[in-house]
């Protein structure tokens, strides 16, 4: 590779990255100038403090208490059609792995026995 070539993709590649680093921090910039965390955090906020005003009627009414009813679901369902059928063609190929090694470790087992 002749040097003016090398130098030219290492002056690329040091763009790019110059590059992708001032989109990022041009997005965290608008998303703090924009207020997007402090409207997270105050939304988890409210939410804490409704569960706990819940809680405690809970507990003057003397209903049964169990956590899981005050706290946020954070599991996320990604599951869609595609990754179902996905999903379903791979343990169909891994059964018929798993069937098709036992029988050729079965067969070497009987030959060895032999």
């Amino acid at each position: 590779m002749k040097k003016e070539t090398k130098h030219k993709t290492i002056n690329k590649v040091f763009l790019s990255f110059l590059f992708i680093l001032f989109i990022t921090f041009i997005t965290l910039y608008i998303s703090q100038a924009t207020g997007y965390y402090e409207f997270e955090q105050s939304r988890r906020a409210v939410f804490t403090a409704e569960q706990i005003q819940k809680f405690e009627q809970d507990v003057k009414d003397g209903k049964e208490i169990d956590i899981k009813d005050y706290l946020d679901n954070t599991n996320k369902n990604y599951q869609n059609n595609i990754s179902k059928v996905s999903l379903n063609i791979s343990e169909t190929i891994s059964k018929y792995t798993k069937m098709g090694v036992e029988k050729v470790f079965g067969s070497i087992a009987r030959m060895i026995e032999e």
